[in-house]
């Protein structure tokens, strides 16, 4: 906060940058990201083809960073909307999980199932293809978090 250098040192129980001047913390915390599950009618599961990196041309659920101004339901309500066009409402929180990531370090993945409100699929933003797959058909899924996810999603799901 006052400019100083942070060095490297022990400190709250793990090694953290503190500054050297005022003892300021750089505490580096996970960022927080929301995966939807959107099901349609026949119990089809909602997937989007990822049009960038990491895993760019991958199946996965859509989804996004939470900005530091929206709650978790609205950050997967935008996301939803800008990679599908869909409109969706937030139900029920499925679970949340930690991944590593190359880009961003640590992610907490936090799965949120959402009611279809409209239903004209357009993929945008930085998705290339949106569409539903039946459970028996959905394609390998990169991202560890999304396929705990799934798991708990259809075991804790009567459908």
């Amino acid at each position: 906060m006052c400019t100083a250098r942070l060095k490297w040192q022990h400190t709250e129980g793990r090694q953290r940058q503190v500054c050297k001047k005022c003892n300021w913390i750089n505490f580096l915390n996970p960022k927080p990201v929301v995966s939807c599950i959107v099901t349609n009618s026949k119990n089809e599961l909602l997937l989007i083809k990822r049009g960038i990196p990491p895993h760019k041309g991958a199946w996965a659920l859509p989804g996004g960073f939470q900005e530091v101004d929206e709650s978790l339901e609205a950050a997967g309500e935008r996301e939803l909307y800008e990679e599908t066009g869909l409109k969706g409402k937030a139900l029920r929180h499925l679970g949340a999980y930690m991944q590593n990531s190359t880009t961003y370090g640590q992610v907490i993945m936090i799965g949120i199932e959402y009611k279809m409100l409209t239903k004209k699929i357009k993929p945008g933003d930085d998705a290339v293809d949106a569409k539903f797959f039946p459970k028996k058909d959905i394609p390998e899924i990169p991202f560890k978090s999304q396929k705990r996810i799934l798991k708990d999603y259809f075991n804790n799901t009567k459908k």
